[in-house]
């Protein structure tokens, strides 16, 4: 008796791996939360017709507020399959189950699939280790003032940020870069002038990136979501570049970071 947490990717039933495949094809249930990211590609019914097996789906209160009880339960019928939008522990409330298995004494096991924290990296030439703290910015008006201190202190270190934009899975609705461009600059007029990089439907076939300062980007369509926004710190010589390259950015945008 044990639980699987299997990451699905970025866009759809595809970006399972060949091992997270087989895991769920094995297990006696199958689980599946959609909420904490959109995966734009996704087609349940082929999702379940790739597994062989139904998938039951928990909401936020089933797995946040009810600690996955139906998990818990059905371990005990067997071997279980959780699959969860990109990486299974990027999101601390798989975490949060997975403490809750252990305190059971129910043994768990992870595997990975792409995630937005390592894919940005591939879209836009940012390197990884050039990341500091990735923060979340929400729809609720305004911008909370750790969303602004995280930006400074990682630009200060010149470390690059990654703004996570606030999902609304019920409506399968996301905080667009637009948005989000144009809340930062409200809350700071300083930033305004800042780099900003846009990434779109990171691993679908119609992925878009685009880099320009934010006071651009708050005018800028990107599309359909899901959406993200980085705001970059100091540059080495082959991430300019590759802005330049992949991300459509300007001479006299990269002059915002000197």
């Amino acid at each position: 008796m044990s639980v699987v947490f299997i990451g699905l990717g970025l866009n759809d039933e595809r970006g399972l791996t060949i091992e997270g495949l087989e895991e769920a094809r094995r297990s006696g249930s199958v689980f599946a939360e959609f909420y904490t990211n959109i995966m734009p590609g996704l087609d349940r019914k082929k999702l379940e017709l790739l597994l062989g097996k139904k998938i039951v789906e928990l909401s936020r209160v089933q797995l946040e507020d009810e600690g996955g009880k139906q998990i818990v339960e059905a371990v005990e019928r067997g071997r279980v399959a959780f699959l969860v939008p990109g990486d299974p522990m990027i999101a601390t409330t798989h975490v949060s189950i997975r403490l809750e298995l252990a305190k059971k004494g129910i043994p768990s096991r992870i595997i990975h699939g792409p995630s937005i924290t390592s894919a940005v990296c591939g879209a836009t030439g940012l390197q990884s280790y050039k990341f500091g703290k990735s923060v979340t910015l929400p729809h609720e008006s305004g911008v909370p003032g750790s969303v602004l201190d995280t930006i400074r202190d990682n630009g200060k270190r010149g470390l690059h940020t990654l703004l996570l934009l606030d999902v609304r899975p019920e409506q399968s609705k996301q905080l667009t870069i637009g948005e989000a461009a144009a809340k930062l600059v409200v809350a700071d007029p300083r930033l305004q002038r800042s780099l900003g990089v846009g990434v779109a439907r990171i691993g679908s076939d119609d992925q878009f990136v685009l880099s320009r300062r934010l006071e651009t980007l708050q005018h800028q369509e990107f599309g359909k979501v899901p959406h993200s926004l980085v705001v970059p710190g100091k540059l080495h010589f082959m991430e300019a570049e590759s802005l330049k390259a992949f991300c459509g950015a300007s001479d006299e945008d990269l002059r915002s970071l000197k």
